[in-house]
Parts: structure tokens; C-alpha cells; sequence
């Protein structure tokens, strides 16, 4: 029996998406309450440049990256009005495999935790040496740098509190707002990270399950960077100085890294996906 209920974000006209994300939900016994996500388009002139005036400067802020934003506010909405003790929340291009156990309890998820991330970016991250603990062959350790992705996590009722306090006068990429540290609400949170990841998002799937679904997002921050004067790559002098100077760049980060692991506290751990070994 399904006791975490999932929040799952769609927008009215990807009708196309909403189908093939019940049917694959459905197949594996799991049951969603869709949240009508935030069209960018109605977004007006005020409210943009209002929730412009909020982000970090670090990435382009398009409308489309607004509209995530403003979506996934929705649902921590939802989660406090409601009094839920924990909730999961989803984007309409996620896939997820071996995640029936748990939903069905929240026994498995450490009290402590304002976000457990059930999703990988295909990417390397830093996780705390410490095992917190391992459930049904994933472990659960606390995230201890930024991961990329806002498609699939697990979030506490005072997770989602916490994010609508300090989210108040924020507004960047949602993974951004989540789990960098460069935002600052990142540290406020105790986040745990699944190893393997049950759930990634269909443009990252590989394998004859991909649906060929196009970020939208990644389209929005092409457009973002041209409207906001970043065209294509660096050129002239800008490039020769990328060039040169990213030997040293590459020789900071593994140094870092290095020191890192050599304190004993966190290790890089690439996070697969569990589904990839599902024929």
C-alpha cells in the first residue's frame, strides 16, 4: 500500500507526457496527484522582473526557469497545507525503477532529513563517509555538494517549510535553489542522497525506455543566455584565456577534491541509476 504520496508537476498542455508518466507510474502500482505547473507564458512583465531582481546573478534566469520555480513552490505549498509528514515530488519526464518499497513507509527515511534525493544527474558528487543507512540494496548518505536535477526527491513537511521561508526572495534554476551551496539554503538542510538513484529524467535515460521528451529547460536557458548577451562560446582572447587557463582549473578542482577525501569526512561517488541494469 502506496503511504508517500506523490506530487506530480504538469503542464496542461504536455498532455503527451501526463499519459506516458501515469501509464508507467500505474504499472508499477503507484498513484499521483497532478499539480498544474506554472505556465511561463503567463508570467507577466512585473512578476518577471520581480523574481529577476531575486536570483543570484550566477546562471540566465528565463521565464521557463521561473515557471519550475514557481511550480515546485506550489507543491511545498500543498505539503504544509495539508500537514504531510513527507511527500515526493516529480516532474512528468522521470522515470523510475525498483521504487515500489518506498513508497509504501516512511520508516526508511532518516528524521532528521529535510530532503532525501531519489534522482541522479549522472554525475560525481561528494557523500559523507558515513553510512546513514541501507535500505532494500541503496544507500543513504548525506549529500555534501551540489547535485543537478529537481525531478525526483523525497521532502519533509519541515523541509518544505524551510524552502518556502527562504525561498521568499529567491528565484534561480530549482536545482540551483535546492542543492547549491552558492543560494545558501543548501546548508540549512540536512540532504541525504539514494545510491543507486531510483528515478532520472528521460533525456538522461539511456536504452530503449527513453521517450525522446526535450528539456524544455535546456532550451529556455540557451534562449536566456542569447537575451541576456552570452551568445554561443567565448572567442578572440576570451577563449585563448579559457584555454589557458583551464589546466589550472582542472589542477584546483582535484586538488580540492583531494583534500576532500584525505579529511576523512566525504568521498566522490559517481550515482548510477538503478534502472539501467533492468533489461
Amino acid at each position: 500500500m502506496q503511504h508517500i504520496p506523490i506530487f506530480l508537476i504538469n503542464l496542461d498542455r504536455s498532455t503527451d507526457r501526463l499519459e506516458d508518466i501515469s501509464h508507467r507510474l500505474s504499472s508499477i502500482g503507484l498513484t499521483f496527484e497532478r499539480i498544474s505547473a506554472v505556465n511561463s507564458e503567463t508570467i507577466d512583465e512585473e512578476q518577471e522582473k520581480r523574481l529577476f531582481s531575486y536570483s543570484s546573478g550566477h546562471l540566465p534566469l528565463g521565464k521557463g526557469e521561473m515557471g519550475c520555480f514557481l511550480s515546485h513552490r506550489k507543491v511545498w505549498q500543498e505539503i504544509v497545507d495539508r500537514g504531510l509528514k513527507w511527500a515526493f515530488v516529480a516532474e512528468d519526464d522521470l522515470h523510475l525503477s525498483h521504487a515500489t518499497p518506498f513508497f509504501e513507509t516512511t520508516d526508511w527515511l532518516p528524521e532528521a532529513a529535510h530532503i532525501v534525493k531519489a534522482e541522479t544527474a549522472r554525475q560525481k558528487v561528494f557523500l559523507s563517509t558515513d553510512l546513514q543507512s541501507e535500505v532494500s540494496g541503496h544507500e543513504l548518505r548525506r549529500l555534501q555538494s551540489y547535485h543537478g536535477g529537481s525531478a525526483g526527491y523525497f521532502v519533509s513537511a519541515k523541509g518544505a517549510a524551510l524552502l518556502l521561508k527562504e525561498s521568499e526572495r529567491k528565484c534561480d534554476a530549482l536545482d540551483h535553489v535546492l542543492f547549491h551551496p552558492w543560494i545558501g539554503i543548501v546548508q540549512q538542510m540536512a540532504v541525504y542522497q539514494m545510491d543507486p538513484a531510483i528515478c532520472v529524467q528521460d533525456y538522461l535515460l539511456r536504452g530503449p525506455q527513453k521517450r525522446g521528451f526535450r528539456s524544455t529547460l535546456n532550451t529556455d536557458r540557451k534562449d536566456s543566455r542569447q537575451a541576456q548577451g552570452l551568445k554561443g562560446k567565448p572567442k578572440g582572447l576570451a577563449k585563448l584565456w579559457r584555454e589557458l587557463s583551464r589546466p589550472f582549473t582542472r589542477l584546483g578542482r582535484r586538488a580540492l577534491d583531494a583534500a576532500r577525501n584525505l579529511s576523512g569526512t566525504a568521498r566522490i561517488k559517481f550515482i548510477p541509476y538503478v534502472g539501467d541494469k533492468t533489461p
